[in-house]
């Protein structure tokens, strides 16, 4: 017996980007006082730390993302919160170059006040305009699938 796959909503997904924020957020920040003492160093010359840590600042959530979503269908805190990017098509893990257009995809979702985010809670899919962009949805993840295993049959 095979139970249909639900659409994450808005509010759960909004949580799991929040926790991604947080400790992305946190970690850059961190690495970035490591680096220069302060937390939000401005580019400086080429080769400089100040240099460095801002790349950090900038990539390190970029790599999480397009990483995280197009191997695994998850970031942290979707992980934490039971959810998972797949290709809308297929149900797989998007793979990496959709995982890339997803994440160009939250820039535009952002620019016109969000809305594209806001999509979400209107649509029928749950997708947001970075989903539409992508080909993507975000699922709920079943206890079977995450332990790795096949769904009792009814006997």
């Amino acid at each position: 017996m095979t139970t249909a796959v639900r659409n994450a909503g808005f509010w759960r997904r909004a949580a799991a980007f929040g926790v991604d924020a947080l400790w992305l957020f946190s970690l850059t920040g961190v690495i970035a006082i490591a680096l220069t003492g302060q937390p939000w160093p401005a580019f400086g010359d080429p080769g400089s730390l100040a240099t460095l840590a801002a790349l950090i600042r900038e990539l390190l959530p970029a790599v999480v993302c397009i990483v995280g979503w197009g191997r695994f269908g998850r970031t942290p805190g979707k992980l934490l919160l039971d959810l998972r990017v797949v290709n809308a098509r297929t149900g797989e893990p998007p793979g990496y170059l959709r995982a890339l257009v997803r994440y160009i995809g939250y820039f535009v979702s952002a620019l016109p006040l969000g809305l594209g985010f806001l999509w979400i809670v209107f649509d029928r899919q749950c997708q947001g305009l970075h989903d539409k962009i992508a080909g993507t949805r975000v699922v709920m993840v079943e206890d079977s699938e995450i332990l790795d295993i096949e769904p009792a049959s009814v006997v």
